[in-house]
């Protein structure tokens, strides 16, 4: 075998070598896809997209949609927006329901969305049809002390020049609750608003709930509005509840403090009974002392002194009921 036969051979090695290197790093259903649909990409551009490990499926797809929707985007733009965690095929998507609703948006203003976090085909869509919010009940006392029960709904729609630093639509919802709260509180009969709720809606409005936002307000309206409870009757009724406890507690005390008063003077009456009882016992013994110093003759004596204090007792009961008689 000449020199000439084996260099051919090593080529042909090599080349074949190549062809199954290319076939194996190549993306086929990428490359392929691209080359029916009309819009040819390099194999090699290909394959170096799948060495950097960026999604060339995602990323083809795309252009190719974008190159058929004649929007001008080349595939190194969605090459970046991929690596940034962003999705070509929804911003490409957005971009064709924009067109078709003669909205202007741009590339950039779409990447810009897409990678901030928001899917901008649900943006472009709240573009077209505007969002409608539904707040919570809410309950608030006008002047005269009488509750308003509030249900409102707001249709938002998209502010462009301010979606990407404005506050979102919940402040939005936060602020309208709270124009509508100092309304509430602002009116002298609670009635008035019941019967006008279009004065809420107006409320909303002056306060401009949707300064610096990503939303525009187009309308604000009142679902339901009733009134509620009486809170100046509440309050009265629970002061005199409250009154009414304290009364009850008063008494109560005062008869506690009454029976406390009687078992004292109870236990004196028996303390002094005790004493009595313990001095007519020392009489015995001072009247054997009497009779033996002589200051009583004998016990003759003595019973009659008993005697006269019993008919002294006796006068003074007489007198006594006399007195009471008149």
């Amino acid at each position: 075998m000449n020199a000439g036969v084996i260099v051919a051979v090593v080529l042909a090695g090599l080349f074949l070598i190549f062809l199954l290197t290319i076939f194996c790093l190549m993306p086929r259903r990428a490359y392929f896809s691209a080359m029916f649909s009309g819009c040819f990409i390099s194999l090699f551009k290909l394959i170096g997209m799948k060495m950097r490990k960026v999604k060339v499926d995602e990323i083809v797809a795309a252009y190719i949609l974008a190159r058929k929707s004649h929007l001008g985007i080349s595939l190194f733009d969605f090459e970046i927006v991929s690596t940034s965690g962003g999705h070509p095929q929804k911003i490409v998507e957005g971009l064709n329901a924009a067109k078709a609703a003669k909205l202007n948006f741009d590339f950039d203003f779409a990447k810009a969305i897409d990678i901030s976090g928001h899917d901008f085909l649900e943006v472009v869509r709240e573009c077209i049809n505007p969002k409608l919010i539904e707040l919570p009940l809410i309950t608030s006392v006008a002047q005269d002390n009488r509750e308003v029960n509030v249900k409102l709904s707001l249709t938002l729609k998209v502010n462009v020049k301010n979606f990407l630093r404005g506050v979102t639509d919940e402040t939005i919802a936060a602020r309208a609750v709270e124009a509508v709260v100092t309304k509430i509180a602002n009116t002298g009969r609670a009635s008035d608003l019941v019967a006008r709720p279009e004065l809420l809606d107006k409320a909303v409005f002056d306060a401009n709930v949707d300064d610096d936002s990503k939303y525009e307000l187009v309308s604000a309206d009142v679902i339901h509005a009733d009134l509620g409870t009486n809170r100046g009757l509440s309050i009265e009724k629970e002061q005199m509840e409250k009154n009414r406890i304290l009364a009850s507690n008063q008494l109560e005390h005062r008869r506690l403090t009454a029976m406390a008063v009687e078992q004292e003077m109870k236990a004196k009456a028996e303390e002094m009974r005790a004493k009595v009882i313990e001095s007519e016992a020392e009489v015995p013994k001072a009247v054997v002392r009497a009779i033996e110093e002589g200051k009583i003759k004998d016990v003759v004596d003595y019973y009659k002194l008993q005697n006269l204090q019993a008919d002294t007792e006796m006068r003074r009961h007489i007198i006594g009921k006399k007195s009471d008689d008149l």
